[in-house]
């Protein structure tokens, strides 16, 4: 058997083994709560009136997913509504509906389809067309919007 400063060469290889499979261990654990800190809430689209219909007001079209985050389809840092749902609980409310989050002149039932606030989870209130997102201001020539971040580059 040979030995290398004091150890056998197979109990350096299982030390070297037990080090590696705790590194790749440690690794999948931070993966596994950056992917969950980091992505959105699919299930939040089912909790605002119009959740799966928002459009994207980018080039590229299609749906937003991730209504309450700049970026469209992966969560990541919370939009101006995305705040504003956070701070109601992530609950529908008259209040959260009256508000213009984005300050584009719109309130957000407004842009969802649900002028009124009427729509609650559970309901069957007829809804309007979405008009607009109401975490992003829009459209984005507007004065009032033009110093608002640019989320199309990502999207």
């Amino acid at each position: 058997m040979s030995y290398i400063n004091g150890a056998s060469w197979d109990s350096q290889l299982s030390l070297s083994l037990l080090q590696l499979l705790t590194v790749i261990m440690y690794k999948l654990i931070v993966f596994a709560v950056l992917l969950e800190v980091c992505s959105a809430f699919p299930s939040f689209r089912g909790r605002i009136p119009n959740g799966f219909n928002v459009t994207n007001p980018c080039p590229s079209g299609g749906v937003w997913q991730a209504v309450g985050h700049f970026n469209s389809t992966a969560g990541g840092e919370t939009n101006p509504f995305g705040d504003d749902f956070a701070s109601t609980g992530y609950t529908w409310t008259e209040s959260l509906c009256k508000t213009d989050s984005d300050l584009d002149g719109l309130t957000n039932g407004e842009e969802l389809g649900d002028p009124q606030c009427t729509w609650r989870v559970g309901n069957n209130v007829a809804l309007n067309d979405p008009k607009g997102h109401p975490g992003l201001c829009e459209p984005f020539s507007a004065p009032a919007c033009k110093n608002q971040r640019d989320v199309c580059k990502d999207n």
